[in-house]
Parts: structure tokens; C-alpha cells; sequence
């Protein structure tokens, strides 16, 4: 157990289920003080019973829900020293043409700008303190294309945000990292497999590994990156895929090897 977990708290907005509900279990078996933070408060609860945390409702498209949420943290729990980044609009696949643009207005206030006022607001205390780590929760469409026209874009912006955040706290003693997902087995992936938007055969025959994302796998990603064992890591972006972005190629050649 690093010495930092045992004095600070992590955030974990959208720690409510999925990655982030996921990451906010494993940082607990590390030691950390972990604060779940989500758009849905009784989930946020009932996960933060579950695992020995704290909660607190956040609504990260709404700047003065996330200040009150990062003060409400520094107050009522402790120095935040270690966020994850996790809340995000997500999307069903579509083609351009036929992005709702009331949508696409949704998933840049909440991914993009949303992202922003939540690094602002919880890093406040981390530059004061000399101190601090942070992992943003990308996605591997933010790297090739696909067929999220809107949420791809926004995970590509976070990725140039995090590299921004890292080159100018770095020597204020705060580390900013990307951890990119492949394709993942959260209940909202469940439940777009269940409606036929998704076909998990098909997503894993692109995987060299295999196998679909875990949840537990990017969670265990984001930990390391928080830890003092990455203390010379930032500004990088991690994927955690199974393999998805290494495979692409191979399907000129006939499909990646038995």
C-alpha cells in the first residue's frame, strides 16, 4: 500500500456503476479514502455501502454541482488527492447523418466540458497542496474510427486535455493520466448487447486477446496510475482493450491467427 492512500481520499465521479463503480472497489482494497460521485445519488449510496466509502451527488454538465461536490469533499472527508474522471454521456452507434444534434450538444457539455470543470474544481486543492494524481477515462474510439460520431470526438478532446493538464501542473507536483477502454462488459454495453445495438461475438472476434474488457481490468489500470509506482508517468494514454487497436490491421491479411 502506498503511504498516500492512507492519507488521501480518491473521487470517482460516475462511481456509480460500470468502470467507475468498479475502479471505486479496487482503490478501497488499496486503502484509499474513496468518495463515490454520481449523477444518481441513491446509487452512489447503496454502491458506497457496499464497498465502505462515502457519496455524493454531482452533476458534472453543471459547474456549481461540481464546485459544491469538490468543497463538500475537501470538507466533510479530506484531501482529495487522487481523482478519476469517469462520468460521461455515452452513445449508441449511428451513422452522421442521422446524429441528433440536441444530443451531440449533451455529450460535449458533459464529456468535454464537463470533464474540464471537474479537473478544475477537484485539482484546485491538489495545487494548493503541491500534490495530487488524476486518470481521465477515455476511449479507444477516440483513436481510430467508428460509429459514435459524437462521443468519439468528445473522448479525443479529453485525451488532448489530459496531455494539456499534465504539461502545465506537472511541476506544481500533480500527475494527469488517460485510460483509453476497448470494448467492455458494463451493464450499459449489457444492456445495448440485450437490445441488438451490439453484438458481443462479433466485438470479441476483433479482440487479440480474445475476450471482452472486464471492468475490474480498467480499474486496475486507473490504480496503478494513481499509485506512487507510476510517480514518473503523466501525460500518457493508456489502452485497455484486449487487443482491439492492435488487431485492425490484420483483417487485410485474413484475420489475426488461431
Amino acid at each position: 500500500m502506498d503511504s498516500s492512500t492512507t492519507a488521501d481520499v480518491a473521487v470517482i465521479t460516475g462511481g456509480a456503476g460500470g468502470i467507475g463503480a468498479a475502479t471505486a472497489a479496487i482503490l478501497r482494497e488499496d486503502g484509499w479514502r474513496v468518495v463515490i460521485a454520481d449523477l444518481d445519488l441513491d446509487r452512489a449510496q447503496a454502491e458506497a455501502s457496499r464497498i465502505g466509502a462515502a457519496a455524493c451527488a454531482i452533476d458534472i454538465a453543471d459547474k456549481r454541482s461540481v464546485n459544491a461536490a469538490a468543497a463538500w469533499v475537501e470538507r466533510e472527508i479530506g484531501p482529495c488527492g487522487a481523482l478519476v474522471a469517469c462520468a460521461a454521456h455515452l452513445e449508441n452507434p449511428h451513422r452522421p447523418e442521422d446524429q441528433d444534434i440536441a444530443e451531440f450538444d449533451r455529450i460535449v457539455a458533459t464529456n468535454i466540458r464537463g470533464t474540464f470543470v471537474t479537473l478544475t474544481a477537484f485539482g484546485a486543492g491538489m495545487l494548493q497542496r503541491g500534490r495530487g494524481s488524476i486518470v481521465t477515462i477515455g476511449s479507444i474510439t477516440a483513436l481510430n474510427s467508428s460509429p459514435l460520431v459524437a462521443y468519439g470526438p468528445s473522448k479525443s478532446a479529453i485525451l488532448a486535455m489530459t496531455r494539456d493538464f499534465a504539461g502545465a501542473w506537472g511541476r506544481k507536483g500533480i500527475r494527469v493520466n488517460c485510460v483509453c477502454p476497448g470494448p467492455t462488459r458494463t451493464p450499459a454495453v449489457e444492456a445495448s448487447y440485450a437490445r441488438g445495438e451490439r453484438d458481443p461475438k462479433v466485438m470479441t472476434a476483433q479482440t487479440a486477446l480474445g475476450h471482452l474488457v472486464d471492468p475490474r481490468d480498467v480499474g486496475h489500470a486507473v490504480a496503478f496510475l494513481l499509485s506512487e509506482r507510476a510517480r514518473s508517468i503523466t501525460g500518457a494514454v493508456l489502452p485497455v482493450d484486449a487487443g482491439t487497436l492492435v488487431s485492425q490491421l490484420w483483417s487485410l491479411y485474413g484475420g489475426l491467427p488461431a
